[in-house]
């Protein structure tokens, strides 16, 4: 090859390797930190986008549901590591919604919440175990009318993700079943009028602190 034809081509091969450098995938050089979202982040209720029923038997033929309108806490869920787990959520119970503002003010009462002398019942989790069906036992103590007592509670994680109004969400749903007697809550027990057993589900959104 002659001189003239081998500079033509070193020019050639130049300028097709910069015209390709727009398009060919580059090694990123910023000093920026990649963030990784991982479950085991702790989350902060979101009280607006949480649910907390509780249900118990009426008269021996019926189910009677009602709600806590105001939770708060946080929470840390890894399906993955259950020794990275923890959870702590309080409901305000002067925050008692049956559909009867009458049937509030008596279970605010105290016959049932004694909610001004004890305005809390918390539930702190202190063990974890990942379970066949894919959910997590969770054992730890409900502190109620200032009675506090161990308590096993199932969750079902549901997920995490990008909130699109920014920061990112996650959730899961928690049952627990209490005999409310245990925590001096006596009222109804001794005519049938209404059951011993309590269902709470605790329904949390978090967002991720």
């Amino acid at each position: 090859m002659g001189i003239n034809a081998a500079v033509l081509a070193a020019a050639g091969t130049i300028i097709f390797s910069s015209s390709l450098a727009g398009y060919l995938p580059t090694t990123a050089t910023s000093t920026e930190a990649i963030e990784t979202v991982t479950r085991a982040d702790t989350y902060t209720v979101d009280n607006m986008h949480s649910s907390v029923i509780f249900k118990v038997g009426y008269m021996g033929v019926a189910n009677f549901y009602g709600r806590f309108n105001e939770v708060s806490g946080e929470y840390t869920i890894d399906p993955e590591d259950m020794s990275a787990c923890a959870l702590d959520v309080t409901i305000d119970v002067s925050s008692v919604d049956t559909n009867d503002e009458d049937r509030n003010k008596h279970l605010r009462g105290a016959a049932f919440f004694s909610a001004k002398e004890f305005p809390e019942m918390r539930f702190v989790a202190a063990g974890f175990q990942s379970m066949r069906d894919g959910t997590i036992a969770m054992s730890g103590e409900l502190t109620l009318r200032g009675i506090t007592k161990n308590t096993s509670a199932t969750l079902e994680w549901l997920g995490d993700a990008e909130d699109p109004r920014g920061g990112h969400r996650s959730g899961f749903e928690a049952t627990l079943t209490i005999t409310r007697s245990d925590f001096g809550v006596n009222y109804g027990l001794d005519n049938g009028t209404l059951g011993d057993e309590v269902e709470i589900t605790i329904a949390l959104s978090g967002m991720r602190q």
